[in-house]
């Protein structure tokens, strides 16, 4: 089946009127490094916006290709159809046709789509499959009696015939079901992104290649030094040159006696904290991403921003701060995701990302699938749809969506000590790292907690990596958020539910 998308100029029209910058002020065009889908970077000034040529667009909502905006689709799960954005998961790509997927084994042929599972693709042309066989040209062969002769032309031989020249070091690719006394040359076993090196003369550093002065040289970021070099400094993955002996590292910031510097901004004092490129006095103001803000408005960050977490018309997602106008909605990873608006959030770990909701469709970790094609088992997508599989009833939250809600119930750190299959159920020990209900100050008397939990329809878990758990009045326990920093985030728990204890 093939899909018609209209190219809703319109409504792109409509979404450049309400974004918050002028495209024409922000959006410059910039080929850069997705130039095959047409992207173009992210517009200044503005967290949310990126460009697609000259107009502007949310990329956990949209997609741009080759300069035009497809609406619906997030940029971080689709591809792009010559000037248009869709769903791989769920559709395929044929020619520039946008196709229905009827299996997960289709591919194209040419403009066609066709099932690896029955037939071959030779040349275009869509031919039966058989046993052992392969294409040579638009034909196929028996791999067993004969072989693909693959010199100026292409023929298929029997094996009693010699095929094979004398292989060189030019040789660099023989098509399958070539003569078997044909050899490839060897690969080197370390790359450099798509680039073999060879590491006793040369150094990878975040993708790039550099020659070796000596064992000395060592990588600091896209950057590389040595551990001979003077006056050189590595900080956090950026490469400092010219720094004054003596210096120290320091949370990011560089320390170079008698003076030092905060983002290159001089600062005459040892002793002071930075914040951005200004410094600040944590009695009495907070830092939040280089910001310095009174503590009176507020202590906690979102972003760059400070609030007040009893506010609650006041929801930060992910560093974005957003003032609602009524209490509804919730995020989806930095947007705000409003109730009763025909869109779904489906999120892992790594992404959330909103999807217009449609039937027979379901999340599977931050994707987003059509289930007559796929089964998800543990956030794991699986080419083998299952009817009657159950699919799961929630989905897992950073830490901070979820306070302070949590402030209200029995919920503890558990830090995944071994995790075990049996049949449908999954087994995992359970550290507990830290517990208190906030009414009744009660704590678990036993650190060690068997969890079972039905495996395919219950979020991902990871082995050494600590959660948050709720644990209800049957003793049941109910996985929560993803994994968490357990500094940070015991400490941010601790400080908004006691705070609203008190």
């Amino acid at each position: 089946m093939e899909i018609n998308r209209p190219a809703a100029k319109g409504v792109v029209t409509l979404l450049c009127m309400f974004a918050t910058y002028s495209a024409q002020d922000f959006c410059h065009h910039d080929k850069g490094s997705h130039s095959n889908a047409g992207f173009s970077g992210e517009m200044e000034g503005s967290q949310h916006l990126h460009c697609c040529g000259n107009v502007s667009y949310k990329i956990s909502e949209s997609s741009c290709c080759n300069g035009n905006v497809t609406l619906g689709l997030s940029q971080l799960v689709a591809d792009c159809c010559d000037s248009v954005a869709y769903n791989p998961l769920n559709e395929i790509c044929c020619g520039g046709r946008i196709l229905t997927r009827n299996s997960t084994h289709a591919k194209c042929c040419g403009k066609v789509m066709y099932l690896t599972t029955t037939h071959l693709c030779c040349d275009d042309i869509i031919l039966e499959l058989k046993e052992n066989h392969s294409c040579c040209g638009n034909k196929t062969f028996d791999m067993t009696t004969h072989y693909c002769y693959t010199d100026l032309t292409l023929e298929i031989k029997p094996y009693n015939e010699t095929c094979c020249p004398k292989v060189t070091d030019s040789d660099s690719e023989y098509k399958q079901g070539s003569c078997p006394t044909c050899t490839l040359p060897k690969v080197s076993e370390f790359m450099c992104g798509s680039e073999p090196y060879n590491p006793q003369e040369t150094i990878c550093c975040s993708g790039k290649l550099y020659k070796k002065a000596s064992t000395l040289t060592k990588c600091c970021g896209k950057d590389f030094y040595t551990l001979l070099d003077d006056n050189v400094l590595c900080c956090n993955g950026i490469l400092h040159l010219n720094v004054p002996e003596q210096s120290e590292c320091v949370g990011g910031v560089i320390y170079a006696p008698p003076n030092t510097i905060c983002q290159m901004f001089a600062r005459p004092r040892l002793g002071e904290h930075c914040c951005g490129g200004k410094t600040f006095d944590p009695h009495t103001h907070i830092c939040c991403n280089g910001h310095s803000h009174n503590k009176m408005k507020g202590n906690f960050c979102c972003g760059s921003e400070v609030y007040d977490h009893h506010n609650q018309l006041l929801r930060c997602c992910s560093g974005h701060l957003y003032k609602l106008t009524r209490l509804s909605g919730e995020c989806c990873g930095s947007h705000l995701l409003e109730y009763n608006n025909n869109q779904t959030c489906c999120s892992s770990s790594t992404n959330s990302i909103i999807y217009d909701t449609k039937p027979n469709h379901h999340c599977c970790g931050h994707y987003y699938f059509n289930t007559s094609l796929w089964s998800c088992c543990a956030e794991h997508l699986k080419p083998t749809p299952k009817p009657n599989s159950s699919l799961a009833e929630y989905r897992l939250k950073p830490l901070t969506d979820l306070i302070p809600d949590m402030c209200n119930k029995t919920v503890f750190f558990g830090k995944v000590e071994s995790l075990a299959l049996e049949n449908d159920q999954r087994h995992v020990v359970l550290k507990v790292v830290w517990q208190v209900n906030v009414k009744s100050e009660k704590f678990i008397k036993d650190p060690w907690l068997h969890v079972s939990m039905d495996h395919c329809s219950s979020p991902d878990t990871e082995n050494g990596m600590t959660y948050l758990w709720e644990e209800n009045h049957e003793r049941k326990y109910k996985l929560l958020s993803h994994p968490v920093d357990l500094t940070s985030d015991m400490h941010l728990l601790y400080a908004v539910c006691y705070q609203k204890k008190g």
